[in-house]
């Protein structure tokens, strides 16, 4: 089941809202209730960029087939970079910058290479960590992706609906935020509010919860216009050391010089 959705504008951020103020993206609101599974996929944009993606689902209703290792397409905006990035115990390691993100885990829809449920998203909004993954994080999809997964199967028959949606500034190819919005049904048709104990949920419209996730990472700036990053890792530290190793070949050559005027003199004299 496929649909067009809107982007709309951004209505006033509260002050203790984690939503970025003039980011636009597809309304928010929870789909019918209805006794069977509903997959609703926001066509692209004129930009070609992802734009909403809405499931309502119950435990049974969740894939069971493998999901596959190798995604094909490139969402709008992919680029790829393998950064440095600073580990625990300080040592310096690097790691991919973005994922191919899907907006609607495979975990619920059984998507992969689908177009309008990908976008360009950092390793850090996705996995919660730089390299690898840390689920208790709560800046990141995983944390909730993991506890929607859970909320369905200790409420079997129940629904979940969870509608998940890029936040746009303008016309940049990236979305600089993700907001998630998710509530339960009771088999008969009753909304139940969901909470996962985490800081960042905020009240949405129709009883949901909603969260907003940052599209960013802290080793990296990111041009959200077109997708390409800088890694900032040490930057300070690079340009002293590039700066130091120049006045040493300053110095060098000068050394050299000298010896060299000084060699000419001597054969002079000689």
């Amino acid at each position: 089941m496929v649909a067009t959705s809107t982007i709309y504008p951004a209505l006033g951020v509260a002050a203790d809202s984690y939503q970025k103020d003039k980011l636009s993206g597809a309304e928010q609101h929870p789909l019918s209730f209805k006794n069977e599974k509903q997959l609703v996929l926001a066509d692209q944009d004129s930009q070609k960029r992802a734009v909403d993606a809405h499931i309502q689902l119950n435990y049974a209703e969740e894939p069971t087939a493998k999901q596959a290792t190798k995604l094909n397409y490139d969402p709008v905006g992919w680029h790829n970079y393998k950064f440095k990035y600073k580990k625990a115990n300080a040592s310096i390691g690097k790691s991919w910058l973005f994922n191919r993100g899907h907006l609607i885990g495979y975990q619920f829809s059984g998507l992969n290479d689908e177009a309008k449920n990908l976008v360009p998203e950092t390793a850090y909004l996705n996995t919660g960590a730089l390299k690898k993954s840390n689920a208790s994080n709560k800046k990141a999809m995983l944390y909730y992706e993991r506890g929607l997964t859970k909320w369905l199967k200790h409420h079997k028959s129940s629904r979940l609906d969870y509608q998940v949606t890029p936040m746009y500034s303008g016309n940049e190819l990236l979305p600089r935020q993700i907001r998630l919005s998710y509530i339960g049904y009771s088999n008969s048709g009753e909304k139940v509010k969901i909470s996962l104990k985490s800081y960042r949920e905020e009240d949405g419209n129709d009883g949901a919860t909603v969260v907003y996730l940052n599209n960013d990472s802290s080793n990296s700036i990111i041009n959200y216009a077109d997708g390409t990053a800088k890694n900032t890792l040490h930057k300070k530290a690079d340009l002293a050391a590039q700066k130091e190793a120049a006045e040493e070949a300053s110095s060098a050559a000068a050394s050299s010089s000298a010896r060299a005027s000084s060699e000419a003199v001597s054969s002079a004299k000689a």
